[in-house]
């Protein structure tokens, strides 16, 4: 049975919404303050978050935040906010849907049960709370996501793969890029670019070092850089 936690200080919107997705074969748990849905996250996993914004103690969206550094579940704002920038900055913030009170409970349980039956990408790998979209070369944090060139993304995965390892510029030249009609300085360039786009990501997925050799290797943030 999936288990939904719902974050909302109207009681009456919590009886509701707890009745009718019970009915949907639901097993609720509700939470009327950001204090206790946070306690109660990091407590406990849940299939599915419904989220209100206006809350007694905190906004939704700094619940939403935290919500991202403990779950990858999806979560599902329910507002009396309904301006185009609410929207957005929900959805920007980390969560998977919004709807505008009044509400259909109808489609609250159908958006529910499309977000609970909707694929992960086939080819996901995860390092602790961050994905890494192989489908579609996107590294995600709770915080924040980037689109990697496919050449990026290979040189990334090269490195990622094979921790520790280090590998020079003619190896990863000739594993990237041969045959091209391209100098091997294209290899440095990469490097720098990843470095770049990929910083915001070190605690999660480690940094490209370069050895005391001049080769190029991933050290996971719990590992020691070389020299």
């Amino acid at each position: 049975m999936p288990k939904i936690l719902i974050i909302d200080d109207n009681p009456e919107i919590l009886a509701l919404n707890t009745s009718h997705l019970s009915r949907e074969g639901f097993n609720i748990t509700t939470a009327d303050t950001g204090t206790k849905a946070i306690t109660l996250l990091k407590q406990n996993p849940y299939d599915c978050i419904i989220l209100d914004i206006m809350l007694p103690d905190t906004d939704g969206y700094a619940i939403c935040k935290t919500a991202r550094s403990l779950t990858n579940a999806p979560i599902i704002f329910l507002s009396c906010l309904d301006s185009l920038d609410d929207k957005v900055k929900g959805l920007m913030i980390g969560g998977d849907d919004y709807m505008t009170k009044p509400y259909s409970l109808k489609e609250l349980s159908a958006r529910v049960h499309a977000h609970l039956r909707r694929e992960k990408p086939k080819n996901l790998l995860t390092s602790g709370v961050a994905s890494i979209d192989k489908d579609n070369r996107i590294i995600h944090t709770p915080e924040k996501y980037v689109l990697l060139s496919q050449k990026e993304f290979d040189l990334f995965m090269l490195l990622f793969e094979n921790p520790g390892n280090v590998y020079t510029k003619e190896e990863i030249y000739d594993s990237l890029w041969q045959p091209a009609k391209t100098d091997i300085s294209t290899v440095a360039v990469h490097i720098l670019k990843l470095r770049r786009k990929l910083g915001f990501a070190a605690a999660y997925i480690g940094t490209i070092e370069t050895s005391v050799s001049g080769g190029y290797y991933l050290a996971r943030h719990e590992d020691k850089p070389e020299g």
